[in-house]
């Protein structure tokens, strides 16, 4: 039997160099059942193309952080171990798009999601997913670090843990990714920003599974059960009230 040799792509290699960074970080995963019906009327009740749902509980957790600071903390070891609290939280949804014909991990980063009216968060992503790479800041910074060799990458990744600014420059505070119209769910993730999100297929009655992997150097189970009750809260009223106020008064959205 003869194998072929299939060199990695950019995706492929990001992904296995995330994977072999975030075994160094210590992680927990929650899991709870929230009910969010409010914003699933909201929402539904917008033209289509509607916010995707990955924008919603960007906001939604980013709200949730200004009131929770252990949400915007990271973990550092070098000079020595300390934690560095962000003033905001920074939302980093990760995406994949394509690249010379390939599916490729792509990132859409959002620096005051808490702040930022839903119709620009959306529009945000939508140019993360489809803007050319020489456009996408984030997308050419992760084509240009994929193609370093693999020693050098592994020093930035080990570089980066060790003093968390980089972590926050590039990513963020938290992270989320969602497999809900797949009808599936991530439960565990290879992320080394301290906090990352998934959620499964949101019910008729608005009804979700909702995931949080944290970094158990940065919070504990009781911030983790605190900050997904809390998530349940602002869906329901802060970005459901946006929501409503958006079908008041619609505004053109990109494409999901």
């Amino acid at each position: 039997m003869t194998l072929r040799r299939i060199r990695p792509s950019p995706g492929r290699q990001t992904i296995a160099d995330l994977s072999w960074a975030s075994l160094r970080v210590p992680r927990c995963t929650l899991t709870a059942r929230l009910r969010i019906p409010r914003a699933l009327a909201g929402r539904t009740a917008l033209p289509a193309p509607r916010p995707p749902w990955t924008v919603l509980f960007t906001k939604a957790f980013a709200l949730v952080a200004e009131d929770q600071p252990s949400l915007r903390r990271l973990h550092a070891t070098l000079p020595s171990p300390r934690l560095l609290e962000a003033p905001h939280a920074v939302g980093c949804v990760v995406l994949e798009r394509l690249h010379q014909g390939v599916a490729t991990l792509a990132l859409a980063r959002f620096t005051e999601p808490h702040a930022t009216p839903i119709p620009v968060l959306a529009q945000q992503l939508h140019h993360a997913k489809t803007a050319p790479p020489g456009a996408s800041r984030s997308f050419h910074r992760l084509l240009r670090f994929a193609r370093l060799p693999w020693p050098l990458r592994r020093l930035m990744l080990r570089f980066a843990l060790a003093t968390a600014a980089p972590l926050l420059r590039y990513g963020g505070t938290f992270a989320i990714s969602a497999l809900g119209r797949r009808e599936a769910a991530i439960v565990d993730s290879v992320s080394v920003l301290p906090c990352f999100l998934s959620y499964g297929p949101i019910d008729a009655d608005g009804g979700v599974a909702v995931f949080l992997s944290f970094d158990h150097r940065v919070m504990d189970g009781a911030d983790g059960a605190a900050a997904l009750e809390g998530l349940e809260a602002a869906m329901e009223s802060l970005v459901a009230d946006e929501l409503a106020a958006l079908a008041a008064t619609p505004r053109l959205m990109p494409a999901a």
